[in-house]
């Protein structure tokens, strides 16, 4: 499950945000809260930085080049759903490196 994206990083900062579950997704239940874990930078996914109706954190006091992972799963009337896929982002004021484009040819 896919959920979580990257909305900006800084040396020191990283706002990273989700999709919103519905549906069958939720087994048509109301989502009561979205449940956001991270690694604080030890490579163990361990430590919980929000529990809440929301679905965007920002994290600060980060340290720049370090590779931050993030996991979220969703709670409704039923419980915790799984959680979604190890999302690792890296504290920098410097894009990403851009993917090699490609190009194809169409007729003569």
């Amino acid at each position: 499950m896919d959920l979580l994206s990257e909305v900006i990083s800084t040396e020191n900062t990283i706002e990273i945000s989700w999709s919103e579950l519905y549906g069958d997704a939720t087994g048509n239940s109301l989502i009561l809260s979205y449940n956001l874990y991270w690694d604080e930078g030890s490579s163990a996914l361990e430590i919980e930085l929000c529990d809440t109706l929301v679905t965007s954190f920002v994290v600060t006091g980060l340290t720049g080049g370090i590779d931050y992972q993030f996991k979220v799963r969703a709670r409704n009337i039923y419980g915790y759903g799984d959680f979604s896929d190890v999302f690792v982002v890296e504290a920098s004021d410097l894009p990403g490196k851009p993917t090699i484009p490609t190009v194809s040819l169409s007729g003569t």
